[in-house]
């Protein structure tokens, strides 16, 4: 970094951008530090493989503050609080690069000191309240659950007055809007609580609403989660009752007072869900919100002419189709209605994450320790921060692996379908000059979509390697619809940027699918490795992009029953070194013995799978230099790997920049 004033940042000369101790965080920055600059520490943030941003942006993960911002609640200490991201000392930062390794932040709080005091040693068992400085300030404990989470303090603030903050559906009162204070601060708050030995799945709802002529009520509605429940309305309509009145219900619920929201939840008692306000387009309207839509395409006449080709305007159709997003949400239990995707924040999504970790290593290790949460306690309280629609059927406790690693696949998707929604939030504006589904392609930012010709050799070829590659176990039957070519903006330019882009090593043509609806996060982000958060419990070999050379291997994670049918498989073009690790059983630590072997990648081996292989250029001459399957010479067979416990292959790339997408198949199931 350009600094005299400091040592010079870890040297990894050949790390890559998933290996960095950063990656997957998004850092801004508030104040003066004494001897660096905003732009040096903006530096040495990209430099440790985070994302530097200036504002306290709807991904953000961590605000670095100087302690006296921190004390005077400057606007982005106060966002940042508000979004319940980690709020950290400088400290963080120069430690996590002097250990190349993310830093625990627990031990770098910055919580609410007179100028002067230092923070307490013990910061990792207790933390001082993050509310306005009292002679003895108040102490929140952490130690209530094994889950590191962010301090916060203060009402809800917004400082857009674009924001739109939506009286609760179902309240009976009419020309009434939430409060929002002089400071920006929003007074609503959405409770959840989950206890599954009791078969309970409950919300809590508490708004200040302010009427015709100034009149104020206190808002409450309650219930099993995914009914319409109970409501009762508070407050001799003063606003100074109003407030009283919320400030009381939510202690009396959460056990936590309204300005120390964010600490951790108390044991039996409500958890505080954080909702995201910012709005995703001008609008302020939410993907799937049907009457919005009906009253924006109401004004356009005509409706602007596409100038996508029919088969990307069909697929941007079937990538798009919000019945298909809520079918897929049902069947994975996520309560939609209770937090729609576009009011779901990272941070809680993380919180998810580290739960499920924590309940990883207790059903790895589930011998007791005192104060410490059983599973049951980390069940419910991942039920209470992502939210699931389970009827009247009680709450399964989150016990097995395989329980850990249904709910891990969940906020995978959720992540994806939520990019999908953002997209589907289209202003107004832009669809008065441009098609709906063109507004919807452009955002996926695709430097090439090319629908190929049926007759032509790339096609043939193409198809040859899809249809051939059908597992004798999966019972596959395809009709190819449409296969794309297709090219994401950057992606090549990122892949020449990395260490993989030497000399030709192992570059193979290889299959992934995912549901149809992941498909509009997928094309526009790419294909992703889960953030540090998850466990690694949940992949078999390692966190990474899990690639097949079996077509129906990868048509199996397409869930094509939620899509009418019909599935979308990538073929990417991954290079995978040479050599890469090769494993017959399963190693969840596979990426970190990777990597100290010096290895891109994992190789899981199948007792079934292609024996030869064949430059890819046949196919097309951009793809000279990788491999794929030679299945008119040699059809896949046994592969006589001695002691194989996977049926076919699994490639495991723990570099996103391995990976490019080359073809996109639409497929007909059956």
């Amino acid at each position: 970094m350009p600094s005299a004033t400091r040592s010079k940042p870890a040297s990894t000369p050949t790390a890559t951008a998933k290996t960095l101790p950063l990656s997957d965080c998004e850092i801004a920055l508030t104040g003066n530090f004494p001897n660096y600059s905003q732009a040096d520490l903006l530096s040495l943030v990209a430099t440790l493989g985070a994302k530097p941003v200036k504002s306290i942006t709807r991904d953000a993960t961590h605000l670095i503050a100087t302690q006296n911002d921190f004390n005077k609640q400057f606007t982005k200490v106060a966002e940042a609080k508000n979004r319940g991201i980690f709020i950290v000392s400088l400290e963080w930062l120069l430690e996590s690069e002097k250990a190349n390794a993310r830093q625990s932040e627990l031990q770098y709080f910055l919580t609410s000191q007179p100028t002067g005091v230092p923070v307490s040693s013990k910061t990792n068992k207790r933390m001082a309240a993050t509310s306005s400085p009292e002679p003895e300030p108040k102490k929140v404990k952490l130690d209530d659950s094994d889950i590191a989470t962010p301090n916060s303090g203060g009402p809800q603030v917004t400082r857009n007055s674009s924001v739109q903050i939506p009286v609760d559906e179902g309240c009976s009162l009419t020309g009434y809007g939430v409060h929002v204070d002089d400071d920006g601060g929003i007074w609503d708050a959405a409770l959840n609580q989950t206890n599954a030995g009791n078969n309970n799945n409950k919300f809590f709802r508490i708004q200040v609403l302010v009427g015709p002529s100034k009149h104020c009520q206190t808002w409450t509605r309650w219930g099993r989660v995914g009914e319409r429940g109970q409501s009762k309305i508070l407050g001799d309509g003063s606003m100074g009752d109003a407030i009283k009145n919320f400030e009381k219900k939510f202690r009396e619920k959460s056990g936590l007072p309204w300005n120390d929201r964010m600490a951790a939840p108390k044991k039996g008692k409500y958890v505080y869900v954080e909702r995201s306000y910012e709005p995703d387009d001008e609008d302020g309207r939410e993907a799937g919100n049907d009457d919005a839509a009906e009253s924006s395409t109401s004004k356009i006449d005509p409706t602007p002419a596409s100038t996508l080709s029919m088969p990307v305007q069909n697929l941007m159709e079937l990538i798009f189709n919000q019945q298909y997003f809520a079918d897929a949400m049902s069947d994975m239990n996520y309560d939609a209605k209770k937090m729609p995707l576009g009011k779901l924040s990272k941070a809680m999504m993380m919180r998810g994450y580290e739960t499920l970790k924590a309940i990883s290593a207790k059903v790895s290790n589930p011998i007791p320790v005192a104060n410490e949460p059983t599973i049951e306690e980390l069940s419910n309280l991942f039920y209470s921060y992502i939210p699931h629609a389970f009827g009247r059927n009680r709450p399964p406790i989150i016990s097995t692996q395989f329980m850990v690693k249904r709910e891990i696949e969940l906020l995978d998707n959720l992540a994806d379908m939520k990019d999908a929604a953002n997209i589907m939030k289209t202003r107004i504006d832009a669809i008065d000059s441009v098609h709906p589904l063109d507004h919807q392609y452009h955002a996926l930012c695709m430097q090439e979509m090319t629908p190929l010709l049926h007759e032509s050799s790339e096609h043939q070829l193409l198809e040859q390697y899809l249809m051939q590659t059908r597992g004798h176990t999966h019972s596959a039957d395809y009709k190819v619809e449409t296969i794309f070519r297709i090219e994401r903006q950057g992606e090549n330019t990122r892949f020449d940027a990395s260490p993989f882009a030497g000399p030709v090593r192992d570059r193979r043509l290889l299959w992934h699918g995912s549901r149809v609806t992941n498909f509009g996060g997928i094309l526009s982000q790419g294909l992703r490795i889960a953030p540090p958060e998850a466990p690694v419990s949940g992949y078999m070999f390692g966190k990474g992009i899990y690639l097949a050379d079996m077509s129906s291997k990868s048509a199996g994670y397409c869930a094509s029953y939620l899509s009418g049918g019909t599935a979308l498989l990538l073929l990417c073009e991954a290079e995978l070194g040479n050599p890469m690790q090769e494993l017959v059983n399963a190693d969840y630590d596979a990426g970190d013995h990777a990597k100290a072997k010096g290895a891109w990648s994992t190789w899981g081996k199948g007792s079934t799978g292609p024996s030869q292989w064949e430059d890819a250029s046949c196919i097309h001459e951009s793809l000279r230099g990788a491999m794929i399957p030679s299945t008119k010479q040699a059809p896949p067979g046994p592969t006589a790997v001695p002691g194989a416990c996977l049926q076919y292959n699994e490639y495991i790339c723990y570099d996103v920049a391995q990976v490019r997408l080359r073809y996109l198949f639409r497929v007909k199931m059956d």
